[in-house]
């Protein structure tokens, strides 16, 4: 079937939004349902400008039914007619996605999730660790009444006039793009990564700013404490070993990678990254794209992943190499064999905390027990949370005054579970710790917390630890280290709640235990809740 699709750009706009229905340059209507949501209006459409495509005054248009398969790939050319049909439109959808993009800036967020569904296109940011709908865009335009068109436009946009992909929204999709922004009063260029995902009826679109905002991606710039950056610079000093950090996504991991990798002597000393993406540019570090799906040559059954890059490495006379994450078995092998023969090798990974690293190294990715036991191979375990922090508007939590707030804002049962948990976790140190403002302030629009701290807990691996690893202990080496006093990422977040620094409902969300409740309280309540409903039946 070869359907010359219609140029109209308003029946373009009626199909995109219908989702299930195009037309063709006769006037005809292909659908892949009886009814579809536009149908009507499409009919009408038609009918109404007869004349403008050669037909009588009553005539009306012919509708037919083809498979959803057929449909989604015209459906596919209807977004690019959107992008031929002159700079008029490229400049429109071009205008705000450069709103959109500043209505983030502006926000502090660090993405933009578009989801585009059969009917409407809906646009969300994450801001200090949470999504929030976007209200308005940067030029005054409503973000709320988007259409799914509008959604297909700002893809298209996106992927083809910015990107280098032919937009389609039936496969997943990658690319980056820049923009120039407004900082603080200051125009600069501001890069992005696009990432797209199919979904049954539409597609999500995230955008995630690859550009630091003002954050100082440095240690000092961290708020860490002084022993946490000494060990931090001592461990990547070091000519060979590995580095792991762990945490959740969006944890600051790669921030925290930045920012190790400027404490070191970069002209001494080669640094070479291999990532998938590349997140962060950085002076005097030579980063590579892995693209584990691309072959060398076509049929060679070669791809540039990255085990062939690590090998590719061996001939780069490298100091320092840091993998953008651990995922595969065989890309853990040559990542561990750097740190074997004489380099340092440092890369992120998806772990609990930090006592699980050498777990998931010998129990899911193959790695023999006697090489993580190695000595001197392993060297530093960290795991690692973002916390969103106090505004300055915060209140004293034992404060009556703070009481009197949270009753007028009717959250006076808020108040109570935080005095309670704080109670509970800080003990007579309790009286030290601040919480939000139930209002919040202008500064952080009204939510009481603005930014984020990082709370962490790192490892020094010495030889006792590594006789656990041998043995595969996990359970023992963790009673081990609590038994020497080590501080896990709890105890740094007592210590942020103890400075007033983090709201104890905030930290609770982010950090176990902060909020305990154990197995067998739980079980006694469920079974005392199950009791009162046979009483009565």
């Amino acid at each position: 079937m070869n359907i010359e699709l219609t140029t109209d750009k308003a029946l373009l706009t009626l199909c995109l939004e219908d989702g299930h229905s195009i037309v063709d340059k006769q006037g005809h209507i292909y659908a892949d349902r009886p009814e579809t949501p536009k149908s009507d209006a499409i009919r009408t459409y038609l009918m109404t400008h007869s004349d403008g495509m050669g037909k009588a005054k009553g005539w009306v248009p012919n509708r037919y039914l083809i498979e959803r398969e057929t449909l989604t790939s015209y459906l596919d050319s209807m977004q690019a007619l959107f992008l031929e049909k002159g700079v008029e439109v490229n400049s429109s959808v071009g205008e705000r996605l450069t709103a959109l993009c500043q209505s983030a800036v502006n926000h502090g967020a660090s993405d933009i999730h578009l989801e585009v569904h059969r009917n409407q296109t809906r646009i969300l940011l994450r801001v200090d660790g949470k999504r929030e709908p976007l209200l308005v865009l940067s030029n005054g335009e409503s973000a709320q009444r988007l259409t799914s068109a509008a959604g297909h436009q700002l893809g298209s946009y996106l992927f083809q006039i910015l990107g280098k992909n032919n937009f389609s929204v039936r496969t997943p999709m990658n690319d980056r793009f820049e923009l120039s922004l407004k900082i603080k009063e200051r125009v600069q260029s501001v890069e992005w990564r696009a990432a797209l995902m199919p979904l049954d009826r539409g597609f999500k679109l995230v955008l995630r700013c690859l550009t630091s905002l003002g954050q100082s991606l440095t240690l000092k710039g961290m708020d860490l404490l002084p022993m946490h950056i000494q060990v931090l610079k001592e461990k990547v000093a070091r000519r060979s070993g590995i580095v792991i950090l762990t945490g959740p996504m969006g944890s600051g991991k790669s921030s925290l990678m930045f920012a190790l990798l400027e404490t070191i002597d970069r002209t001494a000393r080669c640094v070479h990254s291999l990532e998938d993406p590349v997140e962060f540019e950085q002076t005097m570090v030579t980063k590579t794209l892995v693209e584990p799906k691309r072959e060398l040559k076509e049929g060679a059954g070669v791809y540039l992943d990255y085990t062939f890059y690590a090998h590719e490495q061996l001939r780069q006379d490298i100091d320092v190499t840091t993998f953008g994450e651990l995922r595969r078995a065989d890309t853990v092998k040559e990542f561990v064999r750097k740190g074997e023969t004489g380099g340092l090798a440092m890369s992120t990974l998806h772990a609990n905390s930090a006592v699980g690293v050498p777990a998931i190294f010998i129990e899911q990715l193959d790695v023999p027990a006697s090489v993580v036991a190695s000595p001197g191979l392993m060297q530093l375990f960290t795991h690692q949370k973002l916390v969103r922090a106090l505004c300055d508007c915060k209140c004293a939590a034992f404060d009556e005054r703070t009481r009197g707030l949270y009753d007028q804002a009717n959250q006076g049962e808020v108040y109570k579970r935080k005095i309670k948990q704080l109670k509970r976790v800080l003990g007579e140190q309790a009286h030290h710790a601040y919480i939000t403002h139930p209002k919040g302030c202008e500064h952080c629009l009204g939510k009481g917390e603005r930014g984020r701290k990082l709370v962490i807990e790192m490892i020094a691996v010495d030889d006792e630890d590594r006789d656990f690893f041998q043995r595969r202990d996990y359970l023992g080496w963790k009673a081990h280290l609590k038994s020497k006093g080590w501080p896990d990422i709890r105890e740094h977040a007592l210590h942020r709640l103890r400075l007033g620094q983090i709201d104890i409902l905030s930290a609770s969300e982010q950090v176990d235990g902060l909020a305990p409740r154990d197995a067998q309280s739980t079980y006694q309540q469920l079974n005392q809740q199950l009791a009162l409903t046979k009483e009565c039946s």
